[in-house]
């Protein structure tokens, strides 16, 4: 028994340092130094020191169960009488008197002269159930209550009554991994009933490592897949109202009235009006706002880049017919120019005034003669 205190902690340290290990663990190895405070009647020193190994295995959850092995050195007191050697016999009884364990029968009771046990190597083998109150996930409070074997190895014979059972409850606290290995901290305090002599009632203190030796799968970190480029959405939109959406328009920008092909795009062999397109009195000079209404006509253009138009110029019956004319004709060349100057080729399009030729309304009314000073687009 006393050989295990001596090979048997350093072979579970040995054992915990040299493993590779996880973060969280279901398998485990603790090194753990403590102090004791013993029981006076051990006629040692109050304190002294030693060292635990344990290891534990999750058992159901929260519940480990743990495999002990522990080893102290408890010093003499150096303050004690001793007895006579000539009074001392190895077959004497063991008995205790006042607190202290020595040898001697009836008759050496009452004796002043008393016997210490001297320094003693305590050691133990045992086994525990533990609760963790965290599942040893983070810093994670646990109790634990079990029994074992103990040696008491002392400088006299007990004729055999040195090993005994023991019972020990306790508490404690592991903290989170400190190291990427899984390391942790382990600190407990324990109370340890030795059914020694007239049974010892010990505390001890310990802080110590706790050291992962397998642990679950950890969940693989899988980066996560970017999403999907969002698909564009299709809005039936209109955006020159020529009934066909902008999907399927081939030609956009189609000026407003103009009949259309499936595609979008303006069909020969019709006329269509320029509203608002007007000019300064009795002249062929664009008003701005009239600039402004012919951009569009522009950009109606170059989407239709096969058509060919001719610019038709009108104006009421008011005044001579030659005059009339005349105007006309400057009036639509004027729009000709600035459709030209605005990128279109001058091969797609001609000018040409029609005066009062064909009015399209009463020239009876001032409604009527508005309505036939007009220009056309023409579509050949």
């Amino acid at each position: 028994m006393q050989s295990i205190k001596y090979w048997g902690i350093p072979l579970i340290a040995t054992l915990a340092v040299s493993t590779q290990v996880q973060a969280q663990e279901d398998r485990y190895v603790d090194v753990m130094p403590f102090l004791t405070r013993v029981d006076k009647d051990r006629n040692t020193e109050r304190q002294g020191a030693g060292l635990r190994g344990t290891y534990g295995w999750q058992t159901d959850g929260n519940w480990f169960t743990e495999v002990q092995l522990f080893g102290a050195q408890l010093d003499e007191d150096k303050n004690l009488a001793r007895f006579p050697d000539s009074i001392v016999t190895p077959d004497m009884d063991t008995i205790s008197n006042g607190g202290v364990i020595h040898t001697g029968d009836g008759a050496y009771a009452a004796s002043p002269y008393r016997e210490p046990s001297g320094d003693v190597e305590l050691s133990g083998l045992g086994m525990d159930v533990v609760y963790h109150f965290n599942g040893r996930k983070g810093y994670s409070p646990f109790l634990l209550g079990g029994i074992g074997v103990a040696h008491n190895n002392t400088k006299i014979d007990y004729d055999g009554q040195d090993n005994n059972m023991f019972i020990n409850v306790g508490a404690g606290i592991v903290s989170g991994a400190i190291a990427d290995n899984g390391l942790k901290v382990r600190a407990e305090v324990r109370y340890m009933r030795d059914f020694f002599a007239t049974d010892m009632n010990d505390l001890q203190f310990g802080i110590g490592l706790s050291i992962p030796l397998s642990c679950p799968p950890a969940p693989v970190q899988v980066a996560a897949a970017p999403p999907p480029e969002p698909k564009p959405e299709i809005i039936n939109t209109d955006g020159d109202g020529d009934g066909v959406l902008d999907r399927n328009d081939k030609c956009p920008d189609t000026l407003p009235g103009a009949e259309v092909d499936s595609t979008g795009c303006v069909v020969k062999a019709q006329t269509i009006t320029l509203e608002n397109i007007q000019f300064e009195f009795n002249s062929a000079r664009l008003t701005p706002n009239a600039e402004m209404e012919l951009d569009q006509v522009v950009r109606s253009l170059r989407s239709q880049p096969g058509s060919r138009v001719e610019v038709a110029g009108h104006t009421d019956s008011k005044g001579n017919d030659g005059y009339n004319l005349r105007l006309s004709r400057e009036r639509a060349e004027s729009v000709r120019k600035y459709l030209v100057r605005g990128g279109i080729d001058s091969a797609r399009i001609s000018a040409r005034g029609y005066g009062e030729t064909q009015p399209i309304a009463t020239n009876a009314t001032e409604e009527g003669r508005a309505m036939n000073r007009r220009v056309e687009m023409r579509f050949e």
